[in-house]
């Protein structure tokens, strides 16, 4: 059995197609919306959100969990995996749910994997934030 850390939330921005939390253990929650696709705007609004955050030096754990048919434009996913868009990012796990998610995750993962950045997909929640707060600065 994995015992989960307890959190609380310390912020939450609502953005066109999903919830943001910030977690007092250091994560970054992004809640995808159901039956919503994610654009190349919402990508680019997310990011500079999230840029805005960043203290420069304590780069961030990430935690995204899709939505059910949650979709995400080519356009989004190729912004999503630029360098530039992850070099404030630690590490980033993505709950799936479907198979085409576990698709799009593996293709991402894969030009992920030059980066600094740390990305794993789980089909469990627990095991993702488990997973985050093990890694180290």
């Amino acid at each position: 059995m994995i015992l989960v850390r307890k959190y609380s939330i310390l912020e939450t921005h609502r953005g066109r197609a999903s919830t943001t939390e910030f977690w007092d253990n250091g994560i970054i929650f992004i809640k995808l919306d159901d039956s919503s696709e994610v654009t190349l705007e919402d990508s680019k609004s997310h990011h500079a959100f999230l840029k805005s955050k960043f203290d420069g030096k304590n780069k961030m754990r990430v935690l995204t969990e899709s939505g059910r048919y949650t979709s995400i434009t080519k356009e989004a996913r190729e912004f999503s995996t630029l360098p530039d868009t992850n070099n404030m990012t630690l590490a980033s796990a993505v709950v799936i749910k479907s198979l085409a998610h576990r698709i799009v995750i593996n293709f991402v993962i894969s030009l992920t994997k030059q980066q600094n950045m740390h990305m794993r997909m789980f089909e469990n929640k627990e095991k993702a934030i488990e997973w985050l707060l093990s890694l180290k600065q």
